[in-house]
């Protein structure tokens, strides 16, 4: 299960109130079992199209219930490492940056884990998110997302529109936005 953190009032959400602290500030927030898929698939830090249409066929029916429930057209598997992603320093200098979309950002994490610090209701916390953990930050919210000190994450990403999460970036530089 996800970890939460707010930044705020300066407190770690306990365990048993996570689900309702999220729904209290608009964010969707499921629990898929990640056992579907081979776990030294899970763990490759590298995939081919043919793994990766494996793990995304391994989660279908979830895939296809988001779509039909909140109209969701694509998805694809994101994978970012050292060992897979040349450039990942660069690529997270941008999600670092605080922005908005004008569609809901959701992810699933297959393995690895990531953190999305955002503001909703005037309140600032950071959800760190591991295996089986589907988050839906919506439209219009405010965040960042990074990676952890173990520099890996495989995500399937789900989007309602063909060219996927357009980032509007903010004025706002991270420190500030974190000491709100």
């Amino acid at each position: 299960m996800a970890h939460i953190y707010d930044q705020t009032h300066q407190r770690t959400i306990p365990q048993e109130d996570q689900i309702a602290y999220l729904r209290d500030h608009g964010i969707h927030y499921e629990f898929w079992p990640v056992d579907a898929v081979p776990e030294a698939l899970r763990r490759q830090s590298g995939l081919s199209e043919a793994e990766q249409q494996q793990v995304l066929d391994a989660f279908k029916s979830h895939l296809s219930r988001l779509a039909e429930q909140f109209g969701y057209i694509s998805h694809d598997l994101i994978v970012l490492n050292p060992e897979s992603t040349p450039n990942l320093e660069e690529l997270l200098t941008n999600f670092e940056r605080v922005h908005c979309h004008t569609e809901d950002e959701v992810r699933f994490i297959v393995d690895g884990e990531g953190v999305f610090t955002l503001t909703r209701n005037g309140d600032t916390f950071s959800v760190t998110v591991t295996p089986g953990d589907l988050i839906s930050v919506p439209a219009g919210t405010e965040h960042y997302f990074t990676l952890t000190d173990r520099r890996n994450v495989k995500a399937i990403r789900l989007f309602q529109t063909k060219e996927g999460w357009i980032a509007i970036y903010s004025d706002q530089p991270n420190a500030v936005h974190e000491a709100r």
